[in-house]
């Protein structure tokens, strides 16, 4: 025997409305963190390119082997 009725008949419809704003707010948070990701990931590409760009020679100009620009007199050392 119940001696009093629930106070809230609609608890079900609650927990659902509640379950769907969660799960609303959890996707536009996803959204949000592959969009910072998107810009961090081009980020990353134009500073690989940027890296490519500086180091990359010309090919029109001969690649020198460093021994070979580095003069030693007979008697000098490297230092080492």
């Amino acid at each position: 025997m119940v001696m009093f009725e629930p106070l809230d008949l609609n608890g079900g419809k609650r927990a659902e409305l509640h379950r769907v704003a969660r799960l609303e707010m959890l996707y536009a948070r996803i959204l949000k963190r592959m969009s910072k990701l998107d810009d961090a990931a081009d980020q990353v590409e134009q500073a690989a390119t940027a890296l490519i760009e500086a180091t990359r020679q010309p090919a029109d100009r001969p690649i020198m082997p460093r021994a070979a620009s580095l003069h030693i007199d007979a008697g000098q050392t490297l230092g080492l």
